[in-house]
């Protein structure tokens, strides 16, 4: 086994789909595409920088599906130029 690759709790799947994402607070809101998922989160691309920091609160919610769920995120990496890795938070409100 490489030691120096990163040890995940999921298997990621390939898989794009348009997204919406909003930042709380304040309130911005992104149109962005998927790069992968898995059971605990998204990679999200991003070529332009969105300013957001680790720990920084989402929600996102997919546009390709008619009524999809909204589901509350919480930024784990941010590449910048590249996209925003967000992992799903448990509870339907955060706060």
């Amino acid at each position: 086994m490489n030691q120096g690759k990163e040890q995940r709790r999921h298997v990621r799947l390939p898989h794009r789909a348009n997204v919406k994402l909003i930042a709380k607070p304040p309130a911005k809101t992104a149109k962005l595409q998927t790069r992968d998922f898995s059971d605990s989160g998204l990679y999200l691309r991003c070529e332009m920088d969105i300013l957001l920091e680790v720990g920084s609160l989402v929600e996102v919610q997919v546009l390709d599906i008619e009524d999809a769920l909204v589901q509350w995120a919480r930024v784990v990496r941010v590449e910048p130029g590249k996209g925003i890795a967000v992992e799903f938070l448990e509870a339907s409100d955060p706060e």
